[in-house]
């Protein structure tokens, strides 16, 4: 403790730089974000205290090494409380020539990444007086190269955030007379990170990251930067060291303990690490870095000495803990099925895989075949040879090693060369095939909209080899099968089928989901016996899209969990939102969804996730259906819509909640103007016009899982067609018509919509720009009526370029005739 406090008295007193001309004349506003210790991060280190103690930094590395006039600092202590508004309006009163406000970035835990705003007008211009542009450039750069981080880049804040007004977006951009930025640094809601955050001389890092950018800003040169630093962690872990001892030339610094440090931020002494050391005011050179850390080998490298940025040096350290098992599957005495599940053992560092297989005793003996993964630290042994109903012992003899020569630890006492012995039981073979426990549509059920989404859900994972050719769906009338596409998934280890309608189905008519015998389980059991589910369709389906979004970009302007307010009783480290390109909904020909990971806190007493959305565009009146499509785990989490309403939108309600009891996907909708409103913030009452606020989460208790992920796609607006019913409310269609596409342009997908008010043979077909036709899209016997084709260039098995087309609709009736033909765009 007191060598840290000395060496930090040598930083602050014994600067070597020589003065910096150039900013003279110029000063500066820092602003260093939120108060006190607001935004509480990980064990309760603040996003406000490391910010302030970056600020503080800063102005002393620029008043104690440059001619700069003053820097202004909005507050100095823990203990200030200054607003927004006061901050600003300081900043105004002083004349400041630049404002800079420092803040740490967030969200979920597993997330990492710097970020740069800088003021914006809604149309796209920068904020006058300008260079927070500019100046934002330069500090991505040095931020994100001295956190060594991704970055979500230097960006106009109405871009992130999207501009309710004129912009910009931010208080500190839009309310500031002089030019500003705002910079966000990695993420206090992520474990590693936070832990670094703590470090004094981390946040002397984050400072001179701004200080070389100010300079670069002036055009004044950077001088020789001498500057050191990196993280100690164990080699086969990655864990960072707590109490390693580094020197270099002549200067030594211990990383960060408990007893040091983190006994602020928690009572277990094993928890926090962040292994970091920092030398400065280091001359040019090559130079001897040593490392000891107690039980690991010293280490010893040389550094040569940058003159641009920071020099860095990270040092893995070779553990001389014997290594020990910490985990085993079957664990004791509890059982594998043969043939399926496989012995796993998880040992704590890289193993000499032939020692280790050497060492391994199984009674009764059997073949044995064996495969290692994790970088050598997990060992696969094959189960296909073992007895079903049976009793093994599996023995690691204590001379199996380590890849460093440790013998193993059997017994874990620290001390290798012991043995471990493990019983475990096989199952006995499963004989039941596989049961179908849920159908949507359900059987017998009528008035099913006619573009439905159909599941299959079994008690088991099914062999998918087994599923070719048999599940079909078909018109009950003439047996002929619907064109759609089924995907299969796995959801908490049992099989899901969905099946995706490329068409709408006919209007009242029976349709029946056949599953034919011989689908099997992964143990070989086939069902006997054909399965039949009949269901009936209606006269409606959705229509007149507006989506609002469709996920295909990623997960664009969408905040994680953590940044929302209103998010309450979850585990951070297993709470985020992902982008996910193998779990999408094919109803639309997605190539996307989003992918949102909760972990409910089972102590709380209250649970929100609120997955916020921040744009208002597009605005939208009660008249809609909101839409979105969901895909369930069946844990029961509880899911419903909140949208923004009332004067600037700035009022809120929600949907009432629906229980995720479903596997695969379902279209979720809500019907504004008809179904009940939930309670949440608002007054319970709908005032146009509307914008979506947020997809919100919650436990229900109940048994209900309290981890898993639910995905998201297909965020939407829609209206509803009713077949044989125009826009007046007649019964009859009176004239044939061939409607424009929507969207255009488009790609890969677009919907074709005609009505016919005669029954009759209907072909649909498409050309190129040359007249030559590409492909017949629909010719089948249609009765009077409105119908769409969703027309999808990448799964009806055409490579079109981007270009012109055409699409034509050649109708054939009883008394009459019918041609007409559109130009649409296909943009790529």
């Amino acid at each position: 403790m007191k060598l840290r406090l000395l060496f930090l008295f040598t930083l602050f007193t014994g600067i070597s730089f020589a003065q910096v001309t150039g900013l003279s004349g110029w000063n500066i506003y820092v602003d260093p974000g939120h108060s006190m210790k607001e935004n509480m991060g990980i064990y309760n280190y603040s996003e406000a205290e490391k910010t302030l103690r970056v600020g503080l930094n800063l102005r002393e590395l620029l008043l104690t090494t440059t001619d700069i006039d003053t820097v202004w600092l909005c507050r100095y202590t823990d203990q200030d409380n200054v607003s927004l508004t006061q901050r600003t309006d300081d900043a105004n009163s002083k004349g400041a020539a630049w404002y800079h406000s420092i803040h740490s970035n967030a969200g979920a835990a597993s997330s990492n990444s710097t970020l740069l705003l800088w003021g914006q007008y809604r149309d796209g211009r920068e904020k006058i007086p300008n260079g927070g542009k500019a100046m934002s450039s330069f500090i991505v750069d040095n931020l994100t190269k001295g956190y060594r981080i991704p970055t979500s880049g230097s960006i106009g804040d109405c871009s992130f955030y999207g501009c309710t007004g004129d912009g910009p977006y931010l208080h500190v951009n839009r309310v500031t007379t002089m030019p500003s930025e705002l910079s966000e640094a990695g993420y206090h809601t992520n474990v590693r990170q936070n832990t670094l955050n703590m470090n004094s001389l981390w946040k002397r890092m984050e400072a001179k990251t701004f200080y070389f950018s100010i300079l670069k800003y002036k055009g004044v040169q950077v001088p020789f930067v001498g500057t050191a630093m990196g993280i100690i962690s164990d080699l086969e872990s990655d864990q960072p060291l707590n109490g390693a001892v580094v020197t270099l030339n002549g200067m030594k610094d211990t990383t960060d303990t408990w007893s040091s440090l983190f006994y602020k931020y928690s009572s277990d002494s094993t928890v926090l690490h962040n292994g970091y050391y920092y030398f400065e005011n280091l001359p040019a050179g090559t130079y001897p870095l040593t490392v000891s850390a107690a039980g690991y080998r010293d280490t010893t490298i040389n550094v040569t000495i940058r003159d641009t940025f920071f020099t860095f040096q990270d040092v893995k350290m070779i553990s001389e803990t014997a290594p020990k098992r910490i985990s085993i599957f079957p664990a004791m005495n509890d059982s594998l099925y043969p043939g399926l599940e496989h012995i796993k053992i998880t040992f704590s560092r890289p193993m000499n895989k032939l020692s280790v297989e050497q060492n391994i005793v199984l009674t009764p003996d059997t073949t044995k075949t064996f495969a290692w993964q994790d970088q050598d630290k997990t060992l696969i042994i094959s189960s296909n040879n073992l007895n079903f109903s049976s009793t093994y012992q599996l023995k690691i003899l204590g001379s199996a090693m380590d890849k460093y020569g440790h013998l193993f630890d059997g017994n874990g006492d620290g001390v290798g060369g012991d043995e471990y012995v493990h019983t475990f039981n096989t199952k006995a073979q499963d004989m039941q095939a596989p049961v179908i426990v849920k159908v949507t549509p359900s059987a017998d059920s009528t008035n099913i909209e006619l573009q439905p989404i159909i599941s299959l859900v079994f008690d088991e994972q099914i062999n998918t080899a087994t599923l070719t050719g048999k599940i079909t769906v078909v018109k009950a009338s003439d047996n002929t099968a619907i064109t759609a596409v089924m995907k299969h998934y796995v959801v908490n280890g049992i099989s899901v089928i969905n099946v995706f309608p490329k068409n709408l189905l006919a209007e009242n008519q029976a349709y029946i989901i056949k599953l034919n015998a011989g689908v099997q389980d992964l143990h070989g059991n086939p069902i006997a016996e054909n399965n039949n589910f009949t269901f009936t369709t209606g006269l409606s389906y959705y229509s007149n899209f507006t989506v609002i979004d469709n996920f295909d970009a990623g997960l664009g302007i969408w905040w994680q969990p953590q940044q929302s307010g209103g998010t309450i009783g979850i585990l951070t480290d297993t709470t985020y939102l992902t982008s996910s390109a193998t779990i999408f909904n094919s109803m639309t020909l997605s190539t996307k969804s989003i992918m949102l990971n909760y972990g409910w806190d089972t102590t709380a007493s209250n649970w929100l996730i609120r997955e916020y959305y921040p744009s208002s565009t597009p605005s939208f009146l009660t008249t809609k259906y909101l839409q979105t499509f969901v895909f369930g785990d069946g844990s029961g989490t509880k899911f419903r819509f909140c949208v923004r309403d009332g004067a600037g939108m700035a009022g809120h309600e929600v949907s009432q909640w629906y229980s995720i009891d479903w596997y695969g996907w379902r279209l979720i909708t809500w019907d504004l103007a008809n179904d009940p409103i939930g309670t949440w913030i608002g007054n319970g009452i709908l005032d146009a016009p509307l914008s979506f606020d947020s997809y919100q989460l919650s436990f229900s208790g109940n048994n209900s899982k309290n981890i898993g992920a639910v995905y998201f796609d297909d965020l939407r607006l829609s209206g509803k067609t009713t077949v044989g019913v125009n826009e007046e409310g007649s019964n009859e269609i009176k004239t044939f018509s061939l409607m424009q596409n929507y969207p255009n342009p488009f790609n890969p997908s677009t919907v074709i919509k005609f009505s016919i008010p005669q029954e009759g043979q209907v072909t649909l077909e498409l050309f190129n720009s040359l007249g030559q036709k590409i492909k017949t899209l629909m010719s089948d016997f249609k009765n009077a009526g409105e119908y769409s084709y969703i027309l999808n260039t990448n799964s009806d098995g055409m490579n079109l370029s981007s270009g012109i087309y055409f699409y034509k609709l050649n109708v054939t009736s009883s008394s009459k005739t019918f041609s007409d033909t559109k130009k649409f765009i296909l943009l790529k």
